[in-house]
């Protein structure tokens, strides 16, 4: 989801979202039937993970030096994020997700978390440059860790069991790596061979998806490490797309990554009742049912967001 003014945006971020959001999808409505470890090829707990970072950088990007008008981020931000989601929710109950929903998390517990992290942002903001980021970073990661081991968690290790209260506290320092990350970005880096960062990201989350699930070893102790590498790879795209190297096919559908989301196993599972029960034909129609779902809700709530809460953004 972009967060900043087009003359602030960094080409790049879309093919992370795009491969993040693909990454879930093929998790959900093909990791089941794969045979064998090819099982643990997608993931989906890290590709939030990256998703978390992406957003503290888009958020933070446009303030990093400038001062921001809180209503107006704010209206922004909840139209931007609430109306494709409350639709979303509509549709998953009228085709029988009952855990499609804020509580049980099922798929709404990292719009939970985005919600809650824009809400306190302009709290953040004015806190990160009395302490500074890497500060926040450093509190955060003991309070989320205090947290996940004081109450352990299910026999996967799942990060995001913790209910609507806690969750976000749990992956807030992945959040606040992309603040810091925003804070510190700069034109003309370069990070090493952009294969050798997707290689080493995918190989680490597939890793630890494998961790997670036979293992004690599991997401709930190893998702903030991971977001460090994510920073790297979130970066080093940047990077790559600065070069002139931006994949324009991976950042068209890095636009519709917020759709992607909400909408595969909306899709999937409306496909199913038809009798279809083949997973790459399941997938497959999934992702073509996220198309209508982006220009008809998640666009026009994009546009009604820029245009009702246009914010003022005042260099310092």
């Amino acid at each position: 989801m972009r967060s900043f003014p087009l003359s602030n945006r960094i080409e790049g971020l879309d093919t992370v979202r795009a491969v993040a959001a693909l990454s879930v999808v093929f998790a959900h409505l093909l990791g089941p039937s794969m045979p064998g470890i090819s099982r643990y090829i997608f993931t989906g707990h890290p590709a939030v993970i990256v998703f978390f970072v992406i957003s503290g950088f888009c958020i933070h990007f446009p303030f990093r030096t400038a001062e921001m008008s809180a209503v107006a981020f704010l209206k922004r931000r909840y139209l931007r994020i609430m109306i494709p989601t409350a639709v979303a929710l509509v549709l998953a109950q009228w085709v029988g997700l009952r855990a499609y929903n804020p509580v049980d998390g099922y798929i709404l517990w990292s719009v939970v978390c985005e919600v809650i992290y824009y809400s306190l942002y302009p709290l953040f903001l004015p806190i990160s440059r009395k302490l500074g980021w890497p500060a926040m970073i450093v509190v955060s990661t003991i309070i989320s860790y205090v947290t996940v081991i004081g109450l352990g968690s299910d026999k996967f290790g799942s990060a995001q069991i913790y209910g609507p209260s806690l969750n976000w506290v749990v992956s807030l320092p992945a959040w606040f790596m992309g603040c810091y990350i925003a804070q510190t970005y700069r034109k003309g880096l370069y990070l090493g061979n952009i294969w050798l960062w997707r290689a080493t990201t995918a190989t680490t989350a597939s890793i630890l998806y494998w961790a997670t699930i036979n293992t004690p070893v599991g997401f709930y102790l190893t998702m903030i490490p991971f977001g460090v590498l994510a920073c790297g790879w979130i970066l080093s795209e940047a990077s790559n797309a600065e070069r002139g190297n931006a994949s324009w096919i991976m950042e068209k559908v890095g636009e519709a990554c917020f759709s992607i989301y909400l909408i595969h196993v909306i899709a999937a599972a409306t496909i199913e009742r038809l009798g279809i029960t083949s997973p790459v034909i399941v997938c497959a129609g999934s992702l073509l049912l996220v198309v209508p779902f982006f220009f008809f809700v998640e666009k026009p709530a994009h546009e009604l967001s820029r245009h009702l809460g246009r914010q003022r953004v005042t260099g310092t």
